[in-house]
């Protein structure tokens, strides 16, 4: 394998991308997080290939980036006890007010205390609603009174952890969650019921010599299954007998190129194909019964950035190679390649930004006619046409001209009318044909970088995660 040229390009990455995040720093934050200065690490292992221990923030410090509610008050419930708890906060003027009960019908317990000013108070009603939610308690609402873009559950992730490894089960009324536990050392998987906000543990990775990383979750398509990413590992998990098993493995720079941090399991829309990277440095598409479809040997090319199935699961495209990239289109059904592009970056390569020739996540259209990617840091999402290579559409930057819009996740909605942008504590909506942000407001959701965005299969609710640790359940 070809090492040293690969590792020398991402340290300088590693050092372009150090000066690109710094630029990106807001003066209104408040702290240091422990979850966002560990996915600020996980970011430089992206480009520096995770082959050395990466050292996670304390978990007793965090922060808000933005607020977790834009409110001056709400209600939260924990409904993991045998009658549910409730707690209501409240500002008024610079007082807090607290209201807490034992179950719907008790009685209430009341306290308030005077933090000088309402900004004061509000901060104060910001905390609290963390430190709570970080305790199991939730914010809910009936989706029949909620209006769309509003909020029907509002939960923390288990184990004061990033939201980013996510998903939504297939019918819409559960989600999964991974999370990482001290210093990423040991790792966990949750269930947590939509309609009550209640946790379920199903599974522990218990801690050992080398950090634990699960990179993502993915409900299979009965939902009686989770596929989840760790470390080198694709496995998938039976929710019914708790036991796990693997579908490809691999050790990065002993028995593959691949890294980690930057490709991750995948289905299709009707999640019957799962895209997997194994040993060998082989890609491989698998079935319903975890056979495989397409096996292609990717050890001659440059390193393989990130990848996608087609909705339909017939194609497959891959990214390869930094400054510059090139995407490759496979017929799955015949194994046959059918195209070959070189990524239309209109940039300088050399310019100051981490990646900036490379591709970071790729997708396909409803339309399978065009692919959407990400490239440099968190830039974009952009088009290219399928067929000729063209830059179809970029959102633009809104101050600079050197590089596209920030965006860390995207989902198309089932019907393809909408592309739900995730951005750093927003969700744009855009218009899958054009990138033109959409007639509607953008919708908040202090989750900071949404690292994911995603649409149960009705379309009725879009999910959103990210390095915040929130994890919001708009209706769409």
């Amino acid at each position: 394998m070809r090492r040293e040229p690969r590792q020398a390009a991402y340290a300088a990455s590693a050092f372009r991308q150090i000066v690109n995040m710094a630029t990106m720093l807001t003066t209104g934050l408040r702290a240091a997080c422990s979850s966002g200065r560990t996915e600020a690490r996980r970011e430089r292992a992206r480009s520096l290939g995770a082959g050395v221990t990466v050292p996670a923030a304390p978990l007793s410090v965090r922060v808000a980036t933005v607020p977790l509610v834009d409110t001056d008050e709400i209600t939260l419930v924990h409904q993991g006890f045998p009658k549910a708890k409730y707690v209501r906060l409240r500002v008024d003027g610079g007082w807090l007010r607290r209201e807490s009960r034992g179950s719907a019908s008790g009685t209430p317990r009341q306290s308030a205390k005077d933090y000088g000013s309402p900004t004061e108070a509000a901060y104060a009603l910001d905390k609290e609603t963390r430190k709570r939610m970080n305790d199991g308690f939730v914010m809910l609402r009936d989706p029949a009174d909620a209006a769309v873009g509003e909020p029907v559950l509002v939960a923390a992730a288990p184990n004061r952890c990033s939201s980013a490894a996510l998903d939504v089960h297939p019918q819409g009324h559960t989600l999964v969650v991974g999370t990482t536990l001290k210093e990423a050392y040991g790792a966990e998987i949750h269930l947590i019921d939509v309609a009550t906000g209640v946790r379920r543990l199903v599974h522990t990775e218990p801690a050992g010599e080398r950090q634990t990383f699960l990179h993502a979750v993915r409900f299979h398509a009965d939902g009686q299954g989770v596929v989840y990413a760790l470390n080198g590992e694709t496995r998938y998990l039976d929710l019914a007998d708790g036991r796990s098993r693997t579908l490809a493995s691999y050790e990065q720079w002993q028995t593959a190129d691949f890294n980690p941090f930057c490709l991750q399991p995948s289905w299709d829309r009707a999640r019957r194909r799962l895209l997997v990277f194994d040993a060998g440095n082989r890609v491989r598409v698998l079935d319903d019964a975890g056979e495989p479809l397409l096996d292609l040997d990717v050890a001659q090319r440059p390193e393989c950035r990130a990848g996608a199935l087609s909705p339909s699961g017939r194609l497959l495209a891959l990214a390869f190679g930094m400054e510059p990239a090139h995407v490759e289109v496979w017929d799955v059904d015949t194994g046959r390649q059918v195209q070959r592009h070189r990524f239309p970056f209109p940039f300088p390569e050399n310019r100051g930004s981490a990646g900036c020739g490379g591709v970071d996540v790729l997708d396909f259209d409803p339309t399978e006619r065009y692919v959407i990617a990400n490239g440099g840091f968190a830039e974009g999402p952009f088009s290219m046409a399928l067929d000729t290579g063209a830059l179809a559409w970029a959102v633009p930057d809104p101050h600079r001209t050197d590089r596209w819009g920030t965006c860390y996740a995207w989902a198309f909605s089932p019907d393809g009318t909408r592309l739900a942008v995730g951005e750093r504590g927003t969700v744009v909506l855009r218009d899958p044909a054009t990138g033109a942000e959409a007639p509607v407001p953008q919708l908040h959701t202090g989750t900071g970088r949404a690292y994911r965005v995603t649409y149960t299969d009705a379309g009725d609710l879009l999910v959103c995660g990210g390095d915040s640790g929130r994890i919001v359940v708009l209706r769409a």
